[in-house]
């Protein structure tokens, strides 16, 4: 019985590190994406605030729980309640698989209307995920190199690990939250070419 239990938390252990470890390569990549995001929008003469919904929509999968749009999922089977079990297999197994889910529909659709808020206030109640709110996701355009020279970008994060036993596999790197969750810090880079000069006026 020692053994066993010796055994199952080594795997747990090697199962779950390796699960966040993923999870954190996976969030470096979608920060690079929004660095990528960033420069792209800051090139063709966007203002701060539309750099800003850029990042903030390219890191959506960073961004934690969703706050707003407040969807309830209600699951709707469709199987009448007074079906036999024959009857109910029959019917699911002919239905058709739905890859996205009525929230993430909802969710999708409120994305051009926050691109397209006007100020932080109203955008808050268009579009708002639990990250964003905390302002845990941040950015930095540098655009010293010349006028018509490049322009980069940084998005950085100070990402959560929420997998048990993250610290064993993050121990120097991380600090914990106010909620005692262990964080990194993390940073995604692009360059792009700075060309917004050459079709808008000063």
């Amino acid at each position: 019985m020692l053994e066993s239990i010796i055994v199952i938390l080594t795997v747990c252990l090697v199962l779950f590190g390796l699960l966040q470890v993923a999870i954190v390569y996976t969030g470096q990549e979608v920060l690079h994406h929004a660095a990528a995001r960033a420069a792209r929008a800051r090139s063709v003469g966007f203002n701060d605030w539309m750099v800003e919904k850029a990042v903030r929509v390219a890191s959506i999968p960073n961004a934690g729980e969703r706050l707003e749009p407040i969807v309830l999922n209600h699951v709707n089977s469709g199987i009448p309640a007074n079906a036999t079990p024959g009857e109910a297999l029959d019917i699911a197994f002919s239905r058709r698989p739905v890859m996205t889910s009525p929230a993430a529909a909802i969710e999708s659709a409120r994305v051009p209307e926050y691109l397209a808020s006007e100020n932080y206030g109203r955008s808050t109640y268009i579009l708002n995920y639990e990250e964003w709110e905390r302002g845990s996701i941040t950015y930095d355009i540098d655009e010293s190199f010349s006028e018509h020279g490049t322009i980069h970008a940084e998005v950085q994060q100070m990402f959560p690990l929420k997998m048990p036993f993250a610290g064993y596999f993050y121990p120097f790197s991380s600090r914990r939250d106010e909620n005692n969750i262990p964080r990194i810090r993390m940073k995604g880079e692009a360059v792009s070419g700075n060309h917004s000069a050459l079709y808008l006026e000063k």
